[in-house]
């Protein structure tokens, strides 16, 4: 990632174990992040957040763009059995269906030829 090997370094003086973490390095505690993620969401999007529902938005969004990709949700949220991934698969048809028309449309643009400009004759011609 980029923010834990070139970011945090340059302020801290080396690659971090962790992802939230302090100015000395050390990790953020779990109630900080908590309290971090909340109040950033309510600044800057005005929505009520929880943690919980983080986790969650992280899993929609890694679903919506790689539809099935259950194994790397569940290595992001940390789950030890699969089943407990596989409780984002309820979405996953519609998600599904969503990818295959966006790569749908992307072979169509890639077919449709651009549009030539007319060219315009001059006056007297």
């Amino acid at each position: 990632m980029e923010y834990r090997d070139q970011i945090a370094p340059t302020h801290i003086g080396h690659r971090p174990k962790r992802l939230f973490v302090n100015p000395d390095g050390t990790p953020k505690a779990q109630a900080t992040v908590a309290y971090l993620i909340c109040k950033y969401a309510q600044r800057r999007a005005g929505i009520e957040l929880t943690p919980h529902q983080f986790r969650h938005l992280g899993a929609k969004i890694m679903l919506d763009a790689n539809p099935g990709n259950f194994a790397g949700v569940g290595q992001l949220l940390g789950h030890k059995n699969s089943k407990t991934t596989m409780m984002y698969a309820g979405l996953n048809t519609r998600r599904a269906g969503r990818h295959h028309q966006q790569l749908i449309d992307q072979a169509v643009e890639r077919q449709v030829p651009s549009p030539r400009r007319k060219h315009r004759k001059g006056k007297g011609m």
